[in-house]
């Protein structure tokens, strides 16, 4: 697998020691720069090209929302993921419409951090289980109500999406290699005319499938 490339945004040192030692000891990342503010993020960017760059969402100079917005305004090829103590509707939602590939909440027993990288290099977007609960609570009645039916299979995958399980996570839970996970989550994509999981879980929660 290819190793992924990652820059660490926060302000506060011991976090970033922190999520430097939990990657470093895995031969799949690699760790080519830290900033602890929004310019000297920004300038790391340009420079470094990462696959993933993790992102506190508060920082001295400008929000993580700002640096989603610049890496998507200056065409980088950066996977912006969020990672945040807040779990508030209006953040997750402003992060989202900036172009963030995650949003995950520091806290050490449900991180998981690597599998999410990963999943995020893989050009997913992962969630937090409590963001997704907290983005469902906030999109009934926004969507139509017709889609597809989904199969039995396909309505179990689904479930474990919007837990935000990642295709790996999904595998293991229903014994299914990763392969027929994708083909799976391509299916429930494609029969709810959606672009990204974010968006199938939209709809299909207002479809009352979740």
């Amino acid at each position: 697998m290819k190793i992924v490339r990652v820059v660490i945004v926060d302000n506060h040192w011991i976090v970033r020691e922190g999520l430097k030692s939990i990657l470093e000891s895995d031969p799949l990342f690699h760790i080519v720069g830290e900033a602890s503010d929004g310019e000297g993020a920004i300038e790391l960017l340009r420079r470094e090209k990462p696959d993933v760059a993790l992102v506190d969402i508060k920082l001295p100079d400008m929000s993580g929302i700002e640096i989603c917005q610049r890496i998507t305004s200056e065409g980088l090829p950066t996977a912006t993921v969020i990672l945040t103590a807040f779990l508030e509707w209006k953040l997750v939602q402003r992060c989202l419409d900036a172009g963030a590939r995650g949003y995950i909440l520091k806290d050490a027993k449900q991180l998981n951090l690597k599998e999410k990288l990963l999943s995020v290099a893989r050009g997913e977007t992962v969630l937090d289980p409590r963001v997704v609960t907290l983005l469902t609570d906030h999109i009934r009645g926004c969507l139509p109500q017709e889609n597809p039916l989904l199969s039995a299979r396909e309505l179990e995958i689904l479930h474990l999406m919007a837990q935000g399980l990642s295709n790996k996570e999904i595998g293991e839970r229903l014994f299914l290699s990763r392969s027929s996970v994708k083909h799976y989550v391509g299916s429930i994509l494609h029969k709810l005319d959606a672009k990204n999981r974010v968006e199938a879980i939209i709809i299909a929660t207002r479809s009352e499938l979740l």
